[in-house]
């Protein structure tokens, strides 16, 4: 708590918002882990996301405009989604989040990958490049970060847009429609193996 709030001051963030922002990130922990990195495979790892793609994934999820999935973080008795959670904060609630996460180190997930699907999803990959830069690394892209993520994350936001439960881009869409057989299990290889 004293390093949250530390960081809080550092950041710029007053003391009575540095203990709302403790309250928050000790809520997102229980699924997202500390300072943003996940341990849930289902769950991504929010550390390093720049402050415009955080917001704007906020503001889907409680619009309903973009589907959260039911989780039940171990120790809880209560499943949960991003929709119910972001219903219930405040715009200024996203933005002390979006501040504190932009902030942390993103850590890649340790997982054990099939390297044939690495070398083919490496080639799939020219296709995401223009928006998914540096191998899906870069949170300046305003797209998420795609390299080192959970691989069943990735499965699970990669049939969301497939089956269309989830609205893709149009430069997004036009790409998905262009996969074949095997190049999402490729994709997903090549994403969790970036470091």
């Amino acid at each position: 708590m004293i390093r949250k709030i530390a960081l809080s001051l550092i950041l710029g963030v007053s003391v009575a918002n540095a203990a709302q922002l403790t309250e928050l990130t000790e809520k997102c922990e229980h699924c997202h882990g500390e300072n943003g990195n996940s341990n849930e495979e289902q769950v991504p790892s929010i550390a390093s996301l720049s402050v415009k793609y955080f917001m704007k994934t906020m503001k889907k999820f409680k619009n309903d405009k973009r589907p959260g999935k039911k989780f039940k973080p171990e120790g809880h008795h209560e499943e949960n989604d991003m929709n119910t959670i972001a219903k219930n904060l405040t715009k200024e609630d996203f933005r002390i989040l979006a501040d504190y996460y932009v902030a942390q180190t993103f850590i890649p997930r340790q997982q054990t990958v099939d390297q044939n699907l690495v070398r083919k999803g490496k080639k799939v990959y020219k296709r995401c490049k223009k928006c998914h830069t540096d191998n899906g690394s870069n949170p300046q892209d305003d797209v998420g970060i795609l390299a080192g993520q959970w691989m069943p994350y990735l499965e699970f936001q990669l049939e969301q847009f497939s089956s269309g439960k989830r609205t893709p881009s149009k430069k997004m869409k036009k790409q998905l429609n262009k996969l074949q057989d095997g190049d999402i299990p490729a994709l997903i290889n090549f994403f969790a193996a970036q470091k």
